[in-house]
């Protein structure tokens, strides 16, 4: 037996694989704001209709792979449940649709700040309705990113609503999803489903009016139908990652998917980057490093004290 042969096969340990798979999803979030600049002759509102509609079917697949419909149908059958992901599900399609919407007008960097900012504004939402404290570190990012908004506002002459609209909207969504106990593939199929009549609608809509694109050429119909696929994809990725990764791994790795969208903006788009944009950008870099390290800090704290209750 040789000496190849006789050394063990070392697979990945649970956290390498989940930081594998949360560089996946990430990846396949920031790929999407190239994809969306194939697109841009196709309006922002068929866009978000069929990344609803073809979820569907990759969602099922997905939840028959994991035999999750058990799941499935015990969140459905609380009234609650249902009224929330109603609403979560309509929240997020005004969410994709106002960030096609983004890249479709030259405003990705502005976007990307958004989905800087709401790490940050997760700490505001905790604060107002769960309860929690800042720390004097959060309390000096927030103060940073507040800062970085205001010199977005000043460089460009225009208040960066949109930016903050989508870290908002975004945020409310992962906060109401927080209150019900359903897992996230399976309340996103869920989601999907739901807002599936109100978006076939929208399609009919579309096609009575002249404005669909779907079925017109076959590179347009690929890239609508393959919308349900990246969708669906990196919010596996996601939800794997989480299982297996530290909240403070998963909380670092979240600035890969805005960072490959400003890096989009910037080298690939075009959009420029005066001193003073770029200038709030290092401001917020700044004060999310703080927060990181905050973060990191608190919850190895945390462990310590775990550590010696046991």
């Amino acid at each position: 037996m040789t000496a190849i042969e006789q050394t063990p096969k070392a697979g990945l340990t649970s956290a390498e694989k989940g930081v594998l798979y949360a560089i996946c999803a990430h990846l396949t979030w920031g790929a999407m704001a190239v994809y969306f600049g194939f697109m841009r002759h196709i309006s922002p509102v068929e866009i978000a209709v069929h990344r609803g509609l073809w979820a569907i079917p990759c969602a099922a697949l997905i939840i028959w792979w994991l035999g999750q419909y058990k799941d499935v149908w015990q969140a459905v059958a609380s009234k609650r449940n249902l009224a929330i992901l109603t609403l979560t599900g309509a929240i997020i399609v005004f969410n994709w649709g106002f960030y096609v919407w983004s890249i479709e007008v030259g405003r990705t960097l502005e976007a990307s700040l958004g989905y800087y900012i709401n790490p940050l504004l997760n700490v505001v939402m905790g604060y107002l309705f769960l309860g929690e404290r800042f720390t004097r570190l959060q309390i000096v990012a927030l103060v940073l990113a507040v800062f970085a908004v205001l010199i977005q506002t000043f460089a460009a002459g225009v208040f960066p609503w949109l930016g903050l609209m989508l870290a908002t909207s975004f945020c409310i969504y992962g906060f109401l999803r927080k209150t019900i106990a359903v897992g996230p593939t399976q309340g996103f199929f869920i989601e999907v489903c739901i807002i599936a009549i109100p978006l076939l609608l929208t399609q009919v809509w579309l096609v009575n009016t002249g404005e669909s694109h779907f079925g017109g050429t076959l590179p347009d119909t690929l890239l609508l139908m393959g919308l349900g696929l990246m969708t669906t994809s990196a919010l596996v990725f996601f939800a794997l990652s989480i299982k297996l990764l530290r909240y403070s791994t998963a909380g670092l790795l979240q600035y890969i998917s805005p960072t490959l969208v400003f890096l989009t903006a910037v080298l690939i788009f075009g959009e420029p980057m005066d001193k003073w944009k770029l200038l709030s950008f290092v401001i917020l870099w700044i004060g999310l490093a703080i927060y990181s390290w905050s973060a990191l800090r608190d919850e190895r704290n945390r462990r310590r004290e775990a550590e010696t209750l046991v």
